[in-house]
């Protein structure tokens, strides 16, 4: 997704070139109309409703629509040729109109990105189906529950069906950032006796859960290298009545929840602060490494290497803003520097 995302169609026209096949992760389709129509065809509906059964139920999954695809007995359905789609953001915006009437449960975790040919009236559209943790997803038409099986969305019988989610169900974790905006602050570096401007900021780390089942037994562990000797990176335990943890070397910091401790779905905590202190010349780069989870979940990590000449020119621009300009370039000199992909609202930036 992010390859087809950054390269556009370019990378549409190297699985062509690779003779990309279906698999697990991957589908491509061919418009039933090529989006001429009035609306979303009715075989594209059906298509995309299937899928987001099949891959809602598994590991979830992309579909490129714009890519005709033929069956080759030695390696299987491969990517063929590209078939625009005609005004692909009217046809995206066909898809997302018909999501929540596609499945039982409607599946929330859907997406859909534009990728425009050079001539702009045609392109092609990516949806990505993540993983669901409100499955199982039932199509509605036809009338049955999908998983993803090698190249194809297969029906599920009701023994496997009940194999795969005949289990308690397990929460969703996932991380958040809240953070005011960055300002320059005077300081004096004792070893030198060197007055600096300090890029200075808070950002609190916070989790939350979404999905039924409260999450037991969460952890958080973060390594932080600055990107010098005259820059500081603090990792602030907030929560000590409920988190316990220890710091070691000098720069890894591990934190457990209590045994007593539960994140309830949709709940807030914020387990630790991070508090940055910046100060030119940067000499290296600025690395993090922060991973979580929660008993029984797969580890979720977050990491981050900043190079020298990306942090001096945040730190610039910064620097050059006017007072009217200080609170949105304080904001993103933070979304730089930690490489935050969706800042979100002004008072909760997400991850």
């Amino acid at each position: 997704l992010q390859r087809l995302v950054e390269n556009g169609e370019k990378a549409i026209d190297d699985l062509i070139l690779d003779r990309q096949s279906e698999e697990l992760f991957l589908d491509f389709k061919r418009s039933a109309d090529n989006g001429s129509g009035g609306r979303l065809h009715e075989n594209d509906r059906n298509n995309l409703a299937k899928a987001i059964s099949g891959f809602g139920n598994s590991e979830g999954g992309v579909i490129i629509w714009g890519v005709d695809c033929s069956r080759q007995a030695s390696i299987g359905d491969v990517a063929n040729a590209k078939v625009p789609i005609h005004n692909p953001k009217r046809f995206k915006s066909w898809l997302e109109g018909a999501v929540s009437g596609c499945t039982v449960p409607p599946h929330s975790g859907v997406q859909h990105e534009v990728i425009e040919s050079s001539d702009k009236k045609t392109g092609f559209v990516v949806t990505h189906i993540r993983k669901s943790y409100l499955a199982p997803h039932q199509c509605l038409k036809p009338l049955q529950y999908y998983i993803r099986a090698g190249s194809d969305f297969i029906p599920t019988p009701h023994a496997v069906l009940m194999g795969l989610f005949g289990r308690p169900p397990q929460p969703f974790v996932f991380h958040m950032w809240s953070y005011p905006p960055a300002h320059l602050v005077k300081k004096v570096v004792v070893k030198n006796d060197r007055t600096v401007l300090a890029a200075e900021f808070d950002l609190e780390f916070r989790l939350s859960s979404y999905g039924p089942g409260l999450a037991r037994d969460l952890y958080v562990n973060l390594q932080i290298l600055p990107p010098g000797p005259d820059s500081t990176a603090l990792v602030m335990p907030v929560d000590t009545n409920n988190w316990s943890g220890r710091h070691s070397l000098g720069r890894f910091t591990n934190l457990v929840s209590n045994e007593s401790f539960k994140l309830a779905p949709m709940a807030i905590v914020n387990p630790v602060t991070l508090r940055f202190s910046l100060v030119p010349p940067f000499e290296s780069a600025l690395i993090y490494e922060i991973s979580y989870g929660h008993g029984g979940s797969p580890i979720t990590k977050i990491e981050g290497r900043v190079k020298p000449e990306v942090l001096q020119a945040a730190y610039d621009v910064l620097a050059a803003a006017s007072d009217q300009e200080k609170k949105e370039a304080g904001h993103q000199f933070i979304v730089t520097v930690m490489n935050i992909k969706d800042p979100g609202a002004n008072q909760d930036r997400k991850a």
